[in-house]
Formats: C-alpha cells, sequence, structure tokens
C-alpha cells in the first residue's frame, strides 16, 4: 500500500445515513445513536435515548424511521441481538443469562425468542456456530442482522463501491505478538491504540475450513534483519481498505473482496497467506477501525 492514502472506505451505515443533516440535527443524532450502542445494558427504552438527546420523541421517532427505513425500536433490538450474536459466537465462557443482561434483553428466555424470531436459531446453535461454522456460514447469519436497505442490506450495498486494487508488494517479516484470541474486538480490548500496525495472517488453504480449524497468527511487520516467525511472500495481492464499526460490516468487507476478486478472474494463491491489517483505531469519534485486507493472487 502507498505511503499517501485517500480516507478509507466508509462501511458504516449510520455514517453515510446521517451525513445529508443539518450540523445541529448530526450531532443529537450521533447522540442517540452513542446511547444506543453504549449503555445497552441499561435497557433504555428509544423514548428515554430521545429525551436524552434532546429531541422530541414524535420527532425522533419520523425522522429516525424515515433516514434508517426502520423504526428506533427495531434498530435497537437489532443492535442488541448484533452484540448478543457476537458474545455467544466469541465468548464461550459467558453464560447466555450474562450476555442477556449485558446486552439490554430482560431475560435469557427473551433473547431466546429474538434469537428464534430472527434468526430461526437457539442460543446454543448459535455458540456453536462459533466452533463449527465456516467464515462463509457465518457471513450469511450476520447478514440476517445487517442494516435493512431498499434492496437487501445497507452494508451490502455500499460493499458494492468498495474499491479494489491489484497491487504488487514486496516481502514481509512478521513476528508474533503474545494474544489468547484471534478475534479482533478482543485484541482491540487488550491493547488498544497500540493494536495499530497489528496483522491477522491465514493461509489461504485454511479460509474454507471452519473457525476451530483455522489458524491465524496475530504479528506484527519487522525489518529483514530482526528476529521473525514467518516471511510473506512478495507479489500480486488483491486489496481494498475500508473504516468498520461492526461485525456485520466486516463480514461483508470480506465477502466483497472476494468475490469481486472472482468476478474480475484472479486465482488465489492456495499457498500464500491472506492478510488483515490494522491500520488505525478511531478512539475519539464512533469507535471504529480502518483495516486493510489483501488476497495473494496467482499471476
Amino acid at each position: 500500500m502507498s505511503e499517501k492514502q485517500e480516507p478509507a472506505f466508509n462501511l458504516v451505515p449510520e455514517i453515510a445515513l446521517l451525513a445529508p443533516l443539518p450540523e445541529h440535527m448530526r450531532n443529537r443524532f450521533e447522540q442517540a445513536l452513542l446511547l444506543m450502542h453504549e449503555q445497552l445494558e441499561a435497557g433504555l427504552s428509544w423514548q428515554q435515548i430521545a429525551k436524552k438527546s434532546a429531541i422530541s420523541a414524535f420527532h425522533f421517532h419520523r425522522q429516525f424511521s424515515k433516514l434508517f427505513n426502520e423504526t428506533p425500536g427495531r434498530y435497537l433490538s437489532r443492535i442488541r441481538l448484533q452484540h448478543a450474536v457476537y458474545y455467544l459466537l466469541y465468548h464461550d465462557p459467558l453464560s447466555v443469562t450474562d450476555i442477556a443482561q449485558m446486552c439490554g434483553f430482560a431475560s435469557s428466555q427473551a433473547l431466546g425468542k429474538a434469537l428464534k424470531r430472527e434468526l430461526g436459531l437457539t442460543a446454543k446453535a448459535v455458540r456453536l456456530m462459533g466452533q463449527q461454522a465456516t467464515p462463509a456460514q457465518t457471513t450469511v447469519l450476520l447478514d440476517k442482522l445487517a442494516h435493512p436497505g431498499k434492496a437487501g442490506s445497507l452494508e451490502k450495498q455500499l460493499a458494492e463501491a468498495l474499491p479494489c486494487t491489484l497491487e504488487r508488494l514486496d516481502a514481509r517479516y512478521i513476528m508474533g505478538v503474545a494474544s489468547a484470541t484471534t478475534d479482533w474486538d478482543q485484541i482491540l480490548d487488550q491493547y488498544g491504540e497500540q493494536s495499530v500496525g497489528l496483522l491477522g495472517v491465514t493461509p489461504c488453504s485454511e479460509l474454507e475450513k471452519s473457525w476451530s480449524a483455522i489458524n491465524t497468527q496475530i504479528a506484527r511487520m519487522v525489518s529483514q534483519s530482526e528476529p521473525h516467525d514467518l516471511v510473506i511472500p512478495g507479489g500480486a495481492y488483491f486489496c481494498c481498505r475500508a473504516y468498520l464499526l461492526s461485525d456485520v460490516a466486516y463480514s461483508q468487507v470480506l465477502s466483497t473482496l472476494f468475490d469481486k476478486a472472482q468476478t474480475a478472474g484472479y486465482e488465489i494463491d492456495p499457498h500464500g497467506y491472506f492478510i488483515e491489517h490494522i491500520e488505525e483505531v478511531d478512539m475519539a469519534h464512533y469507535g471504529g477501525i480502518t483495516m486493510q485486507f489483501q488476497i495473494p493472487i496467482l499471476c
């Protein structure tokens, strides 16, 4: 990737949808969204959130529904379920009761009903997917919780314009870092701003396996003269950069990148490594991350 780059492609529906609003109104809706995402455990209703954001309930409901193509109550329920599914997939030690409480559900039974209604699955089935499902199967699951658009999910619609380029990259030398997980959310919790520069390095031969069978190494790039665990071969890579805020968007970026590579007629190097790179961590505003993704291509 070049040193001077354009801003990363935005794959956060909320940012795209709020952009046309006047600044004062956009700031109020941003405050409301922040409350919805960061105070799930408090179990606030959308009416309480509107009041805390200094917007009348009537105006908030009308404007929110117009902007987001769903009511604020529906949006809040979907976000709660998104978080619950994430915890079920990647946080095995947490009980279903703990997860329900953390995500603002009245009880584990309420969470179970929501999972069955929206996904047709039990909490146990979702938890098993964290080990037994493939990345492609997980993408299908998460797409059911994506932001509704006029034709399919809004994440998918945005991703259709994702800029992807074929680039020739030099060989890279990497050294593994201490991490008990390959889940980026947990890694961000562990390293914070020090996550910038971290790589996820996955053998392409394992990308269609179940999560439990995929061996991703979390690492940093080092110079050729420094001790290193692995050399990532130089060559052609099909690449993209995106600003992300959810697992839904993350899965959509990966799906779109691989689909575009196939459409372009590129053949993935089965002996190469799929690279994920944390480029920037937004600690001040939305809390998202900018990531680069690189697929090795046979030329």
